[in-house]
């Protein structure tokens, strides 16, 4: 299970790019059809944990800002595996307070059979044998499935951002927000599925509707939701 784990030295090596949420791009293969896909995944975050002071740093420099993470329990539905040889589904995770929205974090799930994917590069860019290449959101990351895992099983995956700064005097709007807050929530929703068979490609832009809205309830200086434990 996953520890909340505020080492910075591990974050930092990840933060090229995490304060500044990119919009999708699409780099899409000639063969594109427009239809619905059934979700592959059920998402449900069971914990979150927002430190709006989390600072630290290293030998050469010093960093200021606030760290955000949601644990999610990922299962497949009865749809997965069937009728394609891959499917990415994107999903948002809006952060806000009583005061209004605050940060957007993504996240990608997929699934594949045996060779549909070639490769999957460090930002997130996704190569298939079909010659689709697709870009979402590589600042916030993603979780490949196991394709043996079954319908009974689950992933566990951690949804992170981390918003700093290296002038304490100067820190981000979200960050001077989520430290004035005294009440955060979390909306996830879908923003988009990518559905792969053979050489035709279905892109699904997803609806407005809230999956799942919880509360984290600040406790001395930390905001938290549910229970982290083995």
């Amino acid at each position: 299970m996953f520890e909340r784990k505020p080492i910075l030295l591990g974050i930092f090596a990840i933060l090229v790019g995490i304060t500044t949420i990119l919009p999708l791009e699409y780099l899409m293969s000639p063969h594109i059809a427009q239809a619905a896909s059934a979700p592959w995944f059920n998402v449900n975050v069971f914990y979150a944990y927002c430190n709006p002071n989390q600072n630290g740093g290293n030998s050469s420099v010093s960093f200021y800002g606030s760290y955000i993470q949601a644990v999610v329990n990922i299962t497949l539905t009865p749809y997965a595996m069937k009728d394609a040889d891959a499917q990415i589904e994107y999903y948002q995770f809006a952060v806000s307070s009583d005061q209004g929205p605050i940060v957007n974090v993504t996240y990608y799930v997929v699934q594949s059979t045996q060779d549909a994917i070639t490769s999957i590069s460090g930002t997130g860019t996704i190569s298939f044998a079909n010659g689709l290449t697709y870009s979402g959101h590589p600042s916030n990351g993603g979780q490949v499935i196991n394709r043996d895992v079954s319908n009974n099983s689950f992933t566990l995956a951690s949804v992170d951002d981390y918003i700093f700064t290296i002038d304490p005097n100067d820190v981000p709007q979200a960050v001077t927000e989520l430290r004035n807050a005294q009440t955060l929530y979390m909306d996830m929703s879908n923003v988009c599925t990518v559905t792969v068979n053979g050489n035709v490609t279905v892109t699904t832009p997803a609806n407005p509707e809230i999956l799942q809205h919880i509360t984290l309830t600040k406790t001395g200086s930390i905001f938290v939701y549910g229970t982290n434990t083995e």
